[in-house]
């Protein structure tokens, strides 16, 4: 069994998008341990003052997750992963300027229903001073189809306390819009996505540990969201993540605190700076409570534009709310419990964002997005 200090060190490591591991045992698992998580995604209502046409009510998504993982023979381990989603709602089609500098919203009709469904099987080899792992997966929406394969591996240096990781990933990705004759849309194109990692990890005592990981990401092909009116976009994008991780116990409260700094860069024009705090109390022996607190900020794309410009004479023009200048906060609690070999865990998030909570000037759009999510998770260990 892990230490409290290594178990409170890591917990939800893995979880962190961009980062590696930051301590991975170089052991294959011993036993099974078979998950299932179910979340409920809600986006707040678009506000009357923003709408001009169609549905205020956005997105809900309820998502099931699946995951085994087992070892294969004396030196390998194998985990599959699983989902599937369900979404309803409207979504921004496009915005037109209103009174003053007041920009108001089009949106789409309260009749989108997709699903989609993700699989995912990786094999990992363990060695004596690190690991490595292929995997693919495969995913699949009514107008979306992606395959995906990667490779990354890890070595342990200076007695185990340094750790050195990289990977690569690649993806093919086809879509083709169900509704395209009726809104004059593309009716089949495709984008293909490569990324590469790496990493470097280093336990500075007995207490504490850092990470340092730089991600690249080059995605080619369609870029442009075919559901929104006049969209377009270049047609390729490089993206760069400088991600940072610190952990460090504290013995006296029996905790652990996370502290995670992103930076990233890309050339669509978008910098954006994110700083990811979390502690992780134990209570008692089987309980812990661990409460996150997040801040996000970016700057607008080259290309966006508040008030989409359908006259054909920008070569790249898109009132996308993802492309805007924008900040957001949002803060959570997890708590999980373990009774003998049954894990269970709750976690709520509530996200909030504002032009105001910015760093970086830029134009911003009225369609950002508040949500709510909701998470229960079970896992047994046979």
């Amino acid at each position: 069994m892990k230490s409290r200090q290594l178990l409170a060190l890591t917990a939800s490591a893995l979880a962190l998008p961009g980062i590696a591991p930051a301590a991975r045992a170089d052991t294959p698992p011993t036993e099974n341990t078979l998950s299932y998580r179910i979340s409920r995604y809600a986006e707040d209502d678009l506000p009357g003052q923003y709408l001009v046409a169609g549905s205020a009510e956005r997105y809900d998504i309820n998502i099931h997750q699946f995951q085994l993982v087992t070892p294969v023979g004396e030196e390998y381990g194998l985990t599959l992963t699983s989902s599937y989603e369900s979404m309803s709602g409207a979504s921004p089609w496009f915005t037109v300027p209103a009174f003053g500098d007041e920009k108001t919203v089009v949106m789409s009709g309260a009749t989108i229903h997709e699903q989609r469904r993700d699989f995912n099987v990786a094999l990992r080899r363990y060695l004596d001073n690190g690991n490595y792992a292929f995997n693919i997966g495969a995913s699949d929406e009514n107008d979306y189809e992606a395959w995906s394969g990667g490779f990354d591996m890890a070595r342990n240096f200076n007695n185990d306390l340094t750790t050195i990781a990289g990977g690569v990933s690649f993806s093919s990705d086809d879509l083709s819009p169900t509704d395209a004759s009726l809104f004059n849309r593309v009716t089949d194109e495709s984008k293909r996505t490569s990324s590469a990692f790496m990493s470097v990890s280093q336990v500075i005592d007995r207490n504490s540990l850092f990470q340092s990981s730089l991600n690249v990401t080059y995605h080619s092909g369609f870029l442009t969201d075919p559901y929104k009116l006049g969209d377009s976009r270049p047609g390729s994008r490089t993206q760069i993540a400088w991600s940072n991780a610190y952990r460090r116990y504290l013995a006296g409260p029996d905790a652990a605190l996370h502290v995670d700094l992103r930076l990233y860069d890309d050339d669509f024009g978008i910098n954006s700076v994110t700083l990811d705090l979390s502690w992780y109390q134990n209570l008692g022996d089987n309980w812990q409570v661990a409460p996150r607190l997040r801040y996000y900020s970016q700057s607008a794309a080259d290309f966006f534009t508040p008030v989409n410009d359908v006259s054909g004479l920008l070569a790249f023009n898109s009132s996308d709310y993802r492309l805007a200048a924008y900040g957001a906060i949002s803060g959570g609690i997890q708590v999980q419990t373990t009774i003998d070999d049954v894990t269970l865990s709750f976690v709520a998030e509530r996200y909030l964002s504002d032009k105001g909570y910015s760093l970086y000037d830029g134009d911003t759009s009225p369609a950002l997005v508040d949500f709510t999510r909701l998470s229960l998770g079970i896992g047994y260990r046979f």
